[in-house]
């Protein structure tokens, strides 16, 4: 039943296209401006990058007092 409404389609058939690749763009953007790679930027290589997370990761707020 679906199947055969997808193929008739027409219009919609172009505008499930436009949405597609607007969530697509949408989500590349997002991931450029809100999510950079942190790491990749601050470190300047994989030994270094891992030595911080570790660091990250076994810190605990009440190890600062």
């Amino acid at each position: 039943m679906y199947r055969d409404g997808f193929r008739s389609m027409t219009i919609g058939r172009t505008l499930w296209a436009i949405v597609i690749l607007k969530l697509i763009v949408l989500f590349f953007v997002v991931k450029l401006i809100f999510f950079p790679n942190i790491l990749q930027r601050d470190y300047a290589d994989d030994e270094a990058r891992a030595a911080a997370v570790r660091t990250h990761l076994s810190h605990t707020p009440d190890s600062d007092k």
